[in-house]
């Protein structure tokens, strides 16, 4: 199985051991890189005794801008040193290994399914990719797209904007089969429905810069973003939460993944 890149600092050190302790469960700590953006997290996490890289980075000084051009140039070391590599957020929540349905997917990019944000994307094809829980391939396209990605963060100021402005621009269409619609219905009363599949998504690029990349958006109901759609089936729960340790982790409780 592919390295599990994860990026954490002593802000999330709650979550962070929430999710050691599902990866240890099933027996995945060997396959993960810690990425730990400050020292203390380190020492908070290392009786789960993973592979851990230092690289320091304070967001609250540096901000979220550079933060997604740094995640983008560690993305493209790991590329170069380990190959194929898969990237959860600390709030995505492995029940099940995914292992069986990613080796299944032939694409260069493989992207679990987000919302609404951004509209432009959802508007056009009634899905997003989320930045939460994603594949890269080895390939010389994906690598290209991880530079493509690093150079547009710079003017968006966030990853899953640039990432699904790349796909809005380059992607003709998305093959649905066994589709349905999900409702997400937000705080502020607006409600959508977004288009799911019960199948893997595949798009195809299209004069990519005469580079050939194929992408995959996950079955929603193996990969939730919305909590209510967390049941017995799911593989990777990443219930929408705002971002702060206390918020994600009174979330994850709700929905009974604390116990």
């Amino acid at each position: 199985m592919e390295k599990i890149i994860v990026f954490g600092n002593i802000s999330y050190s709650e979550i962070a051991n929430l999710w050691l302790s599902y990866i240890d469960k099933l027996g995945l700590l060997k396959n993960v890189i810690f990425i730990a953006l400050d020292n203390e997290i380190v020492e908070n996490i290392k009786n789960y005794g993973v592979q851990t890289i230092k690289a320091p980075y304070d967001i609250k000084t540096k901000g979220l801008n550079g933060f997604w051009q740094f995640r983008c140039e560690i993305f493209l070391r790991i590329l170069d040193k380990y190959g194929s590599f898969i990237h959860s957020d600390l709030d995505a929540i492995w029940l099940k290994n995914p292992e069986i349905i990613l080796k299944e997917i032939n694409a260069d990019l493989i992207f679990s399914q987000g919302t609404i944000h951004p509209r432009p994307m959802f508007k056009k094809f009634g899905l997003v990719a989320c930045c939460g829980f994603f594949v890269i391939r080895d390939s010389d396209g994906a690598r290209f797209f991880l530079n493509l990605l690093k150079s547009d963060v710079q003017n968006t100021g966030d990853d899953q904007v640039s990432v699904n402005k790349i796909l809005y621009n380059f992607v003709e269409s998305f093959s649905f089969e066994d589709n349905y619609y999900e409702k997400v219905c937000f705080s502020n009363g607006e409600r959508f429905s977004i288009r799911c599949s019960n199948k893997n998504i595949f798009g195809d690029f299209k004069n990519f810069y005469d580079q050939k990349l194929s992408v995959a958006i996950l079955p929603h109901r193996l990969f939730p973003r919305l909590k209510d759609s967390v049941d017995k089936s799911t593989i990777v729960a990443h219930p929408l939460a705002p971002k702060s340790n206390d918020e994600k982790m009174k979330l994850l409780k709700e929905i009974r993944l604390l116990s």
